[in-house]
């Protein structure tokens, strides 16, 4: 189990790479970059394809929902400000990863989500994480395995069907 990750802030001229790079993607996810309006979003997403497209050599196809499948492995992809993680197995696999903020109201957010107590914004990052890639991961009804990763001020949390520690890469942009 592999998990890369880019920061986004290592662009430093973020025009100058969107136009290095687009040329580089499918022609469909060209297409869906193009209605992308927001700067941030638009890097996360090629980003996101550009990693896929390294360690999958372009052997993934993705749906419109965004859920991105390959013969060769199971991956699962996930964004929060500016990173960008890409999780890759040989089994079953969802990623999330969100920032710690201890500004927000995650107690309201918890209670809604039905998360029980949250007495800190990692505890509440740790379930809501655990959730998303739960989702990802496609596994109702199943125990998956949770591993949760601390990047800075955010939590990564990788769900899996088997227990396995997850490597995880730093991917250096340019």
């Amino acid at each position: 189990m592999k998990l890369f990750i880019a920061n986004l802030n290592q662009i430093i001229n973020r025009q100058a790479f969107i136009l290095a790079k687009t040329p580089e993607l499918k022609s469909q996810d060209s297409l869906r970059l193009q209605k992308i309006k927001d700067e941030n979003r638009l890097l996360q997403f090629l980003v996101g394809r550009l990693l896929l497209k390294e360690y999958l050599h372009n052997d993934f196809f993705c749906f419109e929902n965004g859920k991105v499948v390959s013969d060769k492995l199971f991956v699962s992809l996930a964004h929060s400000y500016h990173f960008v993680v890409l999780a890759t197995d040989d089994h079953p696999i969802g990623v999330d990863i969100e920032k710690i903020d201890e500004t927000r109201d995650f107690q309201k957010i918890a209670l809604r989500m039905k998360f029980g107590t949250c007495q800190t914004a990692k505890d509440f990052c740790k379930k809501w994480t655990a959730y998303e890639a739960d989702f990802k991961l496609g596994a109702k009804n199943t125990h998956p395995k949770h591993q949760f990763i601390e990047h800075d001020d955010f939590i990564i949390c990788v769900s899996s069907l088997t227990r396995k520690t997850a490597e995880l890469i730093e991917k250096k942009l340019s």
